[in-house]
């Protein structure tokens, strides 16, 4: 361990020695409004340092976003690219282009949605309809949720029973023969909650061959037993059909045109099942708290099958995972000093297995058990002024079967990571802050074994860096809230796909030697009837962020040059109105700068075009029902959100034009 994380791990453990310790003094408790749950613990937005974007369900009826990538679009620091699908949805934040896939993690309630290979999380399994709030930490969170979150988290909330019995049934009608229907039933009754729902999409598609078919069913059950104990169960189950259009060079986007494909005959199926279980826990006699205690168990099973017709391919992949995550949280006034304490476990015994004919027959099997340890502390040293630290200890055992008569082959990397900062809350809702926090991620099970080529890579070396971030947020009377954040930083041994490297003409997965991303994060949010009263408006709200990054290689031979996919700017700025009671419209433009093509690392290729997009969406909003219609791309552009390469030549998987979707909610 280096003189820096020896300073690091220190400032962890003596604080996570001093606020057990001062938990048994004399307490007083407040939380006020509990909405994030950024540092594991749920606090008041109030408290959140500005690197933290909430997403509400308000703001997320009145954008125009029909799926979770979509409503994503619109946040601070967030670049979201697929493949000419929504079942494809990429996201990434400050500047990871390609490998953001593995370096941005994604959970549902605390509960780990990233998959163990490079398929990354599904976001199309995740309705919109069922979300309550999605909450975003732009920037490292190794310490707190270890392996993935290098770059972000993304935690996405869902809803939950409460109240009077109630539902909601809902249709819609878009471009491309898109349908979908929707319906959920919530409500809670001597201490029991409950919603279910269900979700039936049939979307054409905006390419050849790009047709999607999926159903969703979720349920949630509460049973609050008493103030001391309450549980929550989950589980849902998710089936799609989608067809692989694949991409178009530039010969292609001439004769077959943009809505074209070269691949009529690949198509894909996924089924995904999961059941999890969580309960919390105030075990303390009487009137005494100090603090809580919260265990998960979760199952997830996860098939999928792909037909690559074009390749004369096809492969069938199961995931097993089970999940245990335990953790005790102190969140306290002591002695009018704010004392907020987390420490836990994650654990995870996860088993890959994969079938590919091609058209010989392979079959590998993957399992990885990862277990850490992790502890994170705040506490307030003088009035409104915090110092934080935490440490995570975290080791995963890989084993390798390739079902070839060969021996298996394991792995068994560890890595701690530390972190250290301090936040001065100098008004309400407005906070200065600073921290340093060491990052890593463990490669994916594709990553080392590749199952195309058969080519298993024990040579590779685990992902490690360190993020320095500052930053403000400004809350002005509740007007205008605005944010700053300047950031820095470097990873060392990134893990990469090279399409031309390895032996077999099937590509390698390597290391990059190192990368620096240098960038700052601009964002406001207005209200404007705050300044101005105008009779028929019932509300006007305004909202600009900027995004200004240089994510470079520093070292080894393409030193200087820029990472592929990584747009040097981006920004979105939008409104919503609402206006004689009933009405709501909105309206959001979205830039994405230019950036080098998928995979061109020596930056030889020219750079794509900058787009903008624009939606707006009109919806008439009673007590019991909701008409809206949207407009998507309005100005009709004509761009591919990425686009990779091969040696000189360009693949392009082109977004949707101009579209529409127009749908209607009832309730009861």
């Amino acid at each position: 361990m280096n003189q820096k994380a020896r300073v690091l791990f220190i400032i962890a453990i003596v604080l996570a020695i001093i606020s057990p310790v001062l938990s048994w003094a004399s307490i007083d408790q407040d939380l006020g409004e509990i909405v994030v749950t950024s540092t594991r613990i749920a606090q008041s937005g109030y408290n959140v340092a500005g690197d933290v974007t909430v997403i509400s369900r308000q703001q997320i009826e009145d954008s125009c976003a029909a799926s979770v990538p979509e409503v994503l679009k619109e946040a601070l620091g967030v670049n979201v690219y697929d493949s000419s699908t929504t079942k494809t949805a990429r996201l990434d934040i400050r500047g990871f282009g390609e490998t953001s896939i593995s370096n941005v993690l994604f959970l549902v309630n605390d509960r780990k949605t990233n998959s163990i290979d490079m398929s990354g999380a599904d976001l199309l399994q995740i309705p919109i309809e069922a979300v309550e709030r999605i909450e975003i930490i732009r920037g490292a969170a190794s310490v707190l949720y270890g392996d993935n979150a290098v770059g972000g988290v993304v935690n996405i909330i869902t809803k939950k029973g409460e109240g009077a019995l109630k539902g909601k049934a809902g249709y819609q009608y878009g471009s491309y023969n898109r349908q979908e229907t929707h319906a959920e039933v919530s409500g809670e009754k001597k201490g029991v909650s409950y919603y279910f729902y269900s979700k039936y999409n049939d979307d054409r598609g905006y390419r050849q061959n790009s047709d999607l078919l999926a159903e969703d069913y979720n349920l949630r059950l509460g049973y609050k037993a008493s103030e001391k104990l309450s549980l929550d169960l989950e589980t849902g189950w998710h089936t799609d059909d989608y067809g692989q259009p694949g991409s178009l060079d530039d010969t292609q986007m001439e004769t077959l045109g943009r809505r074209g494909t070269a691949n009529p005959d690949d198509d894909a199926q996924t089924k995904d099942r999961f059941v999890n279980l969580s309960m919390d826990l105030n075990p303390w006699p009487g009137d005494l708290d100090f603090g809580k205690f919260n265990v998960d168990v979760s199952f997830r099973n996860r098939d999928s099958y792909s037909n690559n017709a074009s390749w004369g391919m096809t492969t069938k992949n199961s995931i097993d995972t089970v999940g245990i995550n335990g953790k005790y949280i102190f969140y306290k006034t002591i002695f009018d000093r704010h004392v907020n304490f987390v420490t836990g476990i994650d654990y995870y015994d996860n088993e890959n297995r994969v079938r590919r004919e091609s058209p010989a027959v392979t079959e590998y099997v993957i399992s990885k058990q990862e277990f850490g340890v992790y502890g994170f502390s705040e506490y307030e040293l003088f009035d409104h002024l915090f110092i934080n630290g935490g440490s995570r200890y975290q080791k995963a055992d890989y084993n390798f079967n390739q079902r070839n008569g060969s021996e298996d082959t394991a792995k068994n990397p560890h890595q701690w990571v530390s972190m250290g900062g301090l936040k001065y809350e100098y008004a309400k809702g407005s906070n200065v802050f600073a921290n340093v926090q060491q990052t890593f991620r463990f490669l994916a099970t594709d990553e080392w074994l590749n199952t195309i080529s058969g080519v298993l890579n024990t040579n590779l070396k685990q992902q490690t860096g360190i993020q320095y971030e500052a930053g403000i947020k400004h809350n002005f009377n509740d007007a205008v809230v605005a944010t700053v954040t300047p950031y820095i930083i470097d990873t060392n041994n990134e893990i990469y796909y090279n399409p031309q490297g390895g032996n077999f003409g099937w590509g390698a997965n390597e290391n990059y030697d190192k990368t620096r991303r240098v960038g700052v994060e601009f964002g406001n949010e207005v209200d404007l009837l705050k300044f101005f009263n105008i009779g028929f408006l019932n509300g006007l709200d305004v909202f600009t962020n900027y995004t200004y990054e240089q994510p470079k290689f520093s070292k080894g031979p393409y030193d200087g040059k820029d990472v592929p996919l990584a747009p040097r700017q981006q920004g979105n700025a939008g409104f919503k109105t609402k206006f004689l009671k009933y009405y709501n419209f909105n309206l959001t433009e979205r830039y994405v700068g230019s950036r080098f093509v998928g995979s061109d690392t020596s930056n030889t290729l020219s750079p794509l075009k900058p787009y903008w997009v624009l939606d707006g969406k009109l919806s008439y909003c009673r007590d019991n029902y909701e008409i809206f219609a949207e407009v998507n791309n309005i100005l009709s552009a004509k761009y591919s959100s990425y686009v990779s390469s091969y040696g000189t030549t360009k693949y392009y998987y082109p977004d949707p034009e101009r579209n529409y979707n127009i749908g209607v909610n009832v309730k009861f």
